[in-house]
């Protein structure tokens, strides 16, 4: 109550006490006219209705920035995931920026492709098994020095997932079980899951992550990068880490893009999408080439190589407690190699300033080997295994 009185004395006393605001909403939509997908082995499908939706929210005042967008196609029964980001930036230090809250953790050269994202953001018909994708959804404090001015940006970036495993009081991990009463080795309790929490800011002891990317614009309409990620928590033996190298060119006629990463996966035995060893090389390269001011024609081409060694899981005791891993996991140490890629094409029409149609046709292909052995149809824990697709895709798209 004290400080409540206080507060309110000196705005009620201070004279002529005022600021300005700018605030935007900014956002982009894109429309499904048509969507046609045929993925071998399986019944095609067509979709019309809303592809892309995203919604974000701007403020201004002096030298400071909060952004907030909405993790529209989040879980949002989750605690604290009604942001997919939500951060300040104080950029009151001469070619310094410093941003502090939960949102994208830089290091990538993302870039959209024709009718589908990147297989670093998640676009792919059959569904890919890369672990390197873009890091969102984060808690950060990320420091940047540069500008365009200077010819560069280096963004070092300080991170840790919204997703805590919880510990009990000896330090040991907590588990989701079903089944076994975990008495005997004979009657084992089956873990599901590490025991997780949500939470809106990490602990160091308990995970870090760390990120840097570095951007060069000294070449015009050129931009290039290189960015390295690193992240480990309390219960991985092995960290993993991953490093890109990109290329942009933005001239009124040509646009180019280009991508490449290696990536190193370890991941505790219950987590999700665990891993023993994950070794994984993605490449990207495309184009849009503007004939005039409305039309233009666009392709884009991606590989992504995988090789997943699986964990081996045996039963094992934590303070008397006897515990397997769930039937869903598979426990033989499985290696599985798998190569996928796509191709895409098509052509834009530029409706106004912040709309445009596109209409492409994309051709993808995942080739799969589990221990050695090829074209199996189907593999424990993969999509889609030697299967191929094909999509057709109009869609209206606009930014405001």
């Amino acid at each position: 109550m004290k400080k409540f009185i206080l507060t309110l004395l000196v705005v009620t006393l201070t004279p002529n006490l005022s600021f300005a605001l700018d605030a935007a909403v900014k956002g982009f939509i894109a429309l499904d006219a048509l969507n046609y997908k045929k993925i071998e082995r399986t019944q095609d499908s067509l979709n019309i209705g809303i592809a892309v939706l995203d919604l974000k929210i701007f403020a201004e005042q002096d030298n400071m920035t909060a952004a907030m967008k909405l993790n529209i196609d989040g879980n949002l029964s989750v605690q604290n995931n009604l942001f997919e980001e939500a951060y300040a930036t104080y950029r009151g230090f001469k070619n310094f920026k410093i941003t502090l809250g939960k949102g994208v953790v830089k290091f990538q050269n993302l870039h959209w492709g024709v009718i589908e994202n990147t297989y670093q953001d998640g676009g792919t018909v059959l569904e890919s098994e890369n672990s390197w994708r873009k890091i969102s959804n984060k808690a950060l404090v990320s420091l940047a020095y540069g500008n365009k001015g200077l010819g560069f940006t280096n963004t070092f970036t300080l991170w840790g997932d919204s997703q805590e495993i919880q510990f009990d009081e000896k330090g040991n991990p907590k588990f989701i079980t079903s089944g076994g009463d975990g008495k005997t080795i004979a009657t084992p309790k089956n873990i599901t899951a590490y025991d997780t929490k949500a939470v809106p800011s990490f602990t160091t002891q308990k995970q870090l992550g760390l990120a840097n990317k570095f951007e060069l614009y000294k070449t015009q309409d050129w931009t290039f990068t290189t960015g390295q990620v690193y992240f480990k928590n309390k219960l991985q033996d092995k960290a993993s880490y991953a490093i890109d190298f990109g290329a942009t060119l933005d001239s009124t006629v040509w646009e180019f893009w280009a991508d490449a990463i290696y990536g190193f996966t370890s991941k505790s035995p219950f987590e999700s999408y665990t891993t023993y060893r994950k070794n994984e090389y993605f490449l990207q390269t495309g184009l849009q080439y503007h004939f005039d001011e409305y039309w233009s024609v666009l392709t884009n081409l991606e590989y992504l190589h995988v090789k997943d060694q699986a964990h081996t899981f045996t039963i094992f005791s934590q303070d008397g407690v006897f515990y397997t891993a769930d039937s869903k996991l598979d426990k033989a140490g499985q290696t599985i190699v798998s190569s996928s890629y796509k191709i895409e094409v098509g052509g834009q029409y530029k409706l106004s300033k912040s709309s445009f149609i596109t209409t492409g046709v994309l051709y993808e292909k995942k080739i799969v080997a589990k221990n050695g052995v090829n074209d199996l149809t189907f593999v424990k824990g993969v999509f889609n295994a030697n299967a191929e697709a094909f999509q057709f895709v109009s869609s209206i798209s606009f930014w405001f």
